[in-house]
C-alpha cells in the first residue's frame, strides 16, 4: 500500500462525518478531496498552502466533487494557529501535511524545515484528544533529508504520556525513499 493510502486509512480510523480538519499543504487538492468526503456536509475542511497555484487547483477539482463544506486559505502553514479560527482550537480531529514541493509547479519552492517544525508544533495544539496529524515527507529532494530528520527529532521529543508517534516506511530501502510519520494525541 502506498504511503499516501496509508496515511488516508490512519486519517479515517480518526476523523469522522461533523468534524474538523486541517490539510496544512493542499498542493492539487488530493488530502482535501479526501477529508471532504470524510467531512460531510456537516463537517469543515481548511486547505491551507502558501502558492495561490496549489488552491486554484484544488479548488478545481473540489468543484467536480460539489462539495461546499471547505475553506481555502493564501498562507504559511507555520502560522496555522493564527490561520485557523479560534474556535475550532482543540477540536480538530485530523491534519495532514504532504511535505516538498507541488508536483507539476516550481521545484524551487519547497517546504522548509523551521517553517514545517513550527507548523507541526502548532499542529500539535490544535488536534482534540484522540485527534491525528500525518506527515508524509520525502527525502529525496533538495532540502527534502534535513527536513525528514527534523521532523523525525521533533517527534523523538514529544512527550509519551501526551503523544503517540510512529514511523511508516516505503517498501524502498532507499534513503531517499518517501517517510510517512503518524502523531497521535492520546486521550
Amino acid at each position: 500500500m502506498r504511503l499516501t493510502d496509508q496515511a488516508h486509512a490512519l486519517i479515517a480510523n480518526v476523523f469522522k462525518a461533523g468534524e474538523t480538519a486541517i490539510d496544512a499543504t493542499a498542493g492539487n487538492g488530493h488530502d482535501t478531496r479526501f477529508l471532504c468526503q470524510l467531512a460531510g456536509p456537516s463537517g469543515k475542511v481548511f486547505a491551507i498552502d502558501i502558492q495561490q497555484q496549489a488552491l486554484d487547483q484544488t479548488a478545481a477539482m473540489l468543484l467536480n466533487f460539489e462539495y461546499k463544506n471547505y475553506e481555502l486559505i493564501c498562507g504559511d502553514h507555520q502560522l496555522l494557529t493564527e490561520l485557523i479560527p479560534s474556535e475550532h482550537r482543540c477540536r480538530i480531529s485530523a491534519v495532514m501535511f504532504n511535505l516538498g514541493y507541488l508536483p507539476g509547479g516550481d521545484h524551487l519552492q519547497i517546504t522548509r524545515e523551521t517553517s514545517t517544525l513550527s507548523a507541526i508544533e502548532a499542529a500539535l495544539a490544535l488536534i482534540r484528544p484522540g485527534g491525528i496529524i500525518t506527515i508524509l515527507a520525502y527525502p529525496g529532494h533538495p532540502g527534502g533529508a534535513a527536513e525528514t530528520r527534523a521532523v523525525s527529532s521533533l517527534l523523538d521529543q514529544l512527550e509519551a504520556t501526551q503523544f503517540k508517534a510512529q514511523r511508516i516506511y516505503s517498501h524502498s530501502d532507499s534513503t531517499k525513499a518517501p517517510r510517512l510519520f503518524a502523531v497521535t494525541r492520546l486521550e
